[in-house]
């Protein structure tokens, strides 16, 4: 099993990482990213347990890569699911747990990527088998940049095929959103959007090393050097950062290419197999997780504010309790019925999958502005630092204003600044607009919704109804 240390060690590659105007030397050791990585590191770490729920033990691999083909396959890996969200608290939204899932579900109909001009269905085939033998973390860029198409002069342009070499394809251009791609170690890129076909320079699907020459990451403000860990404990711990992915003609093996220039592959990799389903199972184990943690923060508030018994606190505490409920009902529901599609691949049933994935981008929002009412000025009402408790006099203002028998001085500042990392900061702003994209497009997200939902049964219903009466 990889450790914790091979994880932060293989960081080290040269990768070409800009952060604050500056060419990061060691994204281990630098304040953005080394938060993250320590956190990462130990979630490996916790792999190598004897016994770990990490771990498949019939391979001997993290089962985060499994492909569910029997119910014992479909169990252990929610179990797994649920184990890395338990120890990132749902925090970290693209880690290894999340494109390993897409990766097995190309894996399950290799033929799929299989055309006339390229046979690609045996690299999708080995390098879902070579990330889950070494436990790679592989985020994605599956998103275009955002561009002005009735701006001429507009210099903004996706990633595109360059040319074909007998080494591999040669990719220019860029794609947005690459999260956590500064401390993974490949980023799988192609276009979540639909493509027409007359797109097929972009018709791209490949998994690139970050370490490869002529690829750049533009990272965004980093939100873990804001403060130290008992003023923003989030921000520092989970903050995994996002980046612009800029591609300067790099050359992409063809081991590592899916589709080149087939838009048909490209329209059909997720939604054809059963990537989608498999992959997004994470999304809603994750959510479901950081509501949870969510919840207790907004529990402990209440509490911590001698209002837990108001029965309007309750009202707001219970309201949150519910979004939580919702989503964990559904996600358990999305798991024990699921279904083998005609490969025999397990797949979480779609029906409960998409009503938690259309849900996902209201309750969460919504869970954080309930935690912000419930919070009050309480989150704003705190020192500016942890530095504040060594100066005796500012000390004792604040226990004047926050100290209690119940509750000490420096145990409240600590609670109301996690919540303050929940509700106002910038990783918690990040955090809210994030989640209303997570599943990516929400039309899309509906439609998959509306496939699955069984209107029919519901139009029987009324149908056997109507035919009970008449004129």
């Amino acid at each position: 099993m990889r450790t914790g240390a091979d994880y932060t060690a293989a960081l080290d590659d040269g990768r070409s990482v800009y952060v604050d105007g500056e060419l990061v030397a060691n994204v281990a050791e630098h304040p953005a990213f080394a938060g993250v990585v320590q956190t990462m590191a130990a979630v490996y770490d916790a792999s190598c347990l004897p016994g770990s729920p990490l771990v498949d033990p019939d391979t001997g691999r993290l089962a985060i890569f499994t492909v569910p083909r029997t119910r014992e396959q479909h169990d252990r890996r929610k179990a797994t699911l649920e184990e890395w969200s338990r120890l990132t608290h749902g925090f970290i939204g693209r880690g290894p747990d999340h494109v390993s899932g897409l990766l097995a579900g190309f894996s399950s109909r290799p033929e799929l990527f299989d055309t006339d001009t390229h046979q690609l269905g045996d690299s999708v085939l080995a390098y879902h088998d070579k990330a889950a033998a070494e436990g790679l973390w592989v985020t994605n860029s599956i998103v275009p940049p955002q561009q002005n198409p009735n701006d001429p002069t507009s210099r903004v342009r996706p990633v595109v095929l360059v040319e074909e070499t007998d080494l591999g394809i040669v990719v220019d251009g860029a794609q947005m959103l690459g999260t956590g791609a500064a401390v993974a170690d490949a980023i799988f890129v192609t276009s979540i959007r639909p493509l027409a076909p007359e797109e097929t320079a972009r018709a791209l699907s490949f998994v690139i090393p970050v370490g490869t020459p002529g690829l750049r990451l533009l990272c965004r403000r980093p939100y873990a050097t804001a403060g130290e860990s008992f003023d923003y404990p989030l921000s520092n711990r989970y903050d995994e950062t996002d980046a612009m992915v800029v591609f300067d003609r790099v050359l992409v093996p063809w081991e590592s290419v899916f589709a080149a220039g087939s838009v048909q592959v490209v329209n059909s990799q997720f939604f054809g197999t059963a990537a989608h389903q498999i992959g997004n199972l994470q999304s809603i184990v994750r959510l479901t997780a950081k509501l949870r943690f969510l919840t207790g923060v907004a529990s402990l508030v209440a509490k911590a504010n001698g209002r837990d018994t108001d029965m309007a606190i309750k009202g707001q505490l219970a309201e949150i309790s519910m979004i939580q409920t919702v989503s964990e009902a559904l996600t358990e529901s999305a798991h024990a019925f699921a279904e083998p599609d005609e490969h025999g691949v397990l797949r979480p049933a779609g029906k409960y999958l998409y009503a938690a994935l259309g849900m996902q981008t209201e309750v969460y929002p919504r869970a954080v502005k309930l935690l912000g009412e419930l919070a009050g000025g309480g989150v704003i009402q705190v020192p500016s630092s942890v530095r504040d408790f060594d100066d005796p006099v500012a000390a004792e203002g604040m226990d004047v204003v926050m100290g209690s028998d119940h509750l000490p001085v420096q145990e409240r500042v600590k609670l109301f600044k996690l919540a303050w990392d929940l509700v106002g900061s910038e990783f918690a702003g990040r955090h809210v607009q994030y989640e209303r994209f997570y599943s990516g497009n929400a039309a899309v997200v509906r439609a998959q919704a509306h496939r699955f939902y069984p209107f029919a049964e519901t139009e029987a219903l009324v149908g056997d109804f109507l035919g009970t009466y008449g004129l």
